[in-house]
């Protein structure tokens, strides 16, 4: 019988790095070297020369940005870290999430990395992210690396606490598939994480029974262990009362995760959403001290 992980698809073998050599990137640049060589995937690196202009600054030269952009990617080409890794670089120019959106497509891409820079408040609401835009439109997986997350941990991957979050309501069989996927592949602890929406005032009377209710709903999403793989996942399953991402980040903490998976953000309106800076998906990015793994339904 196949396991959930192999009924729909996971794999690693195409990983999609964009880059702006920033600080961010080169943290995401670490990382994302160190599962390539651990999965024997192949890196693709790429920077977009963006074609988008404002009404009150003078754009800069084009041909200036485009060499200053080849030439710093060579030199990305020739790190040490990329040794022993199968990848190649590309310099492309236009909308950001567009070409983003057609490399993915092009190169059948299994996952894609990328540094954000954490932007809050109003210069969020106004610039929104490219990373988050990325998360919200892309077909594969997406794993953002914060501001929080230390160059060490991007130098040395190693997932040995997974935090799967979900909200019970629109649960991605995907994310969970991915989720139990890496955890067998790493021999990591599994943890299924619910967070019962109520502000402090509420959190201390707030009945037992649904609690455990949620947790019973948790547990159901496990795969029944008729395979070795199933049976073989050290898992548990928690259920906080409380604020979405403050819950998310303090279990993430308290657990001392490696690595945070969750399913897609549900709106009516995915492209203005990501401009929000109060939404969860955005404050646990943004504020978790290790990577988020986001996947699509």
């Amino acid at each position: 019988m196949q396991s959930p992980a192999a009924a729909v698809g996971v794999s690693l073998r195409n990983i999609l790095l964009p880059i702006d050599f920033s600080p961010c990137s080169e943290t995401a640049l670490a990382y994302a070297a160190g599962l390539a060589h651990h999965y024997g995937a192949t890196l693709y690196t790429v920077t977009v020369v963006a074609q988008e202009i404002t009404d009150y600054v003078q754009p800069p030269d084009p041909f200036y940005l485009r060499h200053s952009a080849e030439k710093k990617m060579a030199a990305v080409a020739n790190l040490e870290l990329l040794r022993g890794i199968r990848h190649r670089e590309f310099v492309k120019e236009g909308i950001v999430p567009e070409t983003l959106s057609d490399l993915i497509d092009r190169l059948e891409a299994d996952l894609v990395v990328l540094g954000t820079h954490g932007r809050s408040g109003m210069k969020k609401f106004m610039l929104g992210s490219v990373a988050e835009e990325v998360v919200g439109t892309a077909p594969c997986p997406v794993l953002t690396l914060g501001p929080r997350v230390s160059r060490l941990t991007a130098l040395q991957p190693n997932l040995q606490r997974i935090l799967y979050v979900t909200n019970l309501l629109h649960t991605s069989g995907r994310a969970l598939a991915f989720a139990e996927w890496l955890a067998e592949q790493e021999h990591a602890h599994l943890t299924l994480f619910h967070v019962i929406r109520a502000h402090a005032e509420d959190r201390s009377g707030y009945p037992q029974s649904e609690v455990e209710a949620a947790k019973k709903r948790l547990a159901q999403l496990l795969p029944p262990e008729t395979t070795e793989a199933a049976s073989a996942l050290d898992t548990e399953c928690i259920v906080e009362v409380g604020l979405p991402g403050e819950q998310i980040l303090k279990a993430a903490e308290k657990q001392g995760a490696d690595l945070i998976v969750m399913g897609p953000h549900h709106t009516s309106f995915s492209r203005f959403s990501t401009h929000l800076p109060w939404i969860t998906p955005h404050e646990v990015i943004r504020d978790a001290q290790c990577p988020v793994l986001t996947v699509g339904a």
